[in-house]
């Protein structure tokens, strides 16, 4: 069955809010004092709406045959010139989500095509994400669709 990756419109909101409860759980699980495991008041469907009324918001769903399967929420980013640094402007991809029973059919590949073709539509070469370091999956997958590290961010829970 062939993937077809589209964007989201608002009728999508209850769609993208259940397909969100994977990593959800996945960051809850490894972080239960920060991610709330996922339920009815976890990214419900006015939040995803919420999402997909932003003009900056990139929100993409990926469906087998009319099974939706995975989704992507991107954001174009301005970062005005400041005395350090030139203007320029990137699409952050905030969220992505496969479902599990999914993974690894090229659904999340999709996925980072209609966010590249979105990002190269608007002019933008700069893509960034964010990734957890307990999450290797995620971080793997982004390695393998050229992406590498240009920052890094520590923290200290316990000060």
């Amino acid at each position: 069955m062939e993937t077809i990756v589209r964007l989201a419109t608002a009728a999508d909101a209850e769609i993208i809010s259940s397909l969100n409860a994977d990593v959800q759980a996945l960051h809850a699980s490894a972080l239960p004092w920060r991610f709330k495991p996922p339920g009815p008041d976890t990214f419900p469907p006015t939040a995803a709406t919420a999402l997909l009324t932003q003009p900056t918001n990139l929100v993409f769903v990926a469906e087998l045959g009319s099974i939706p399967v995975g989704y992507a929420y991107a954001e174009v980013v301005h970062r005005p010139e400041t005395t350090f640094t030139f203007a320029y402007d990137m699409v952050h991809l905030h969220h992505t989500s496969v479902r599990p029973t999914h993974r690894r059919e090229g659904i999340g590949g999709a996925l980072m095509n209609a966010v590249r073709a979105a990002a190269k539509e608007r002019g933008i070469a700069l893509l960034t994400v964010d990734v957890w370091v307990l999450n290797q999956v995620s971080r793997a997958f982004f390695q393998r669709h050229g992406f590498g590290s240009y920052i890094e961010r520590l923290w200290n829970h316990g000060a």
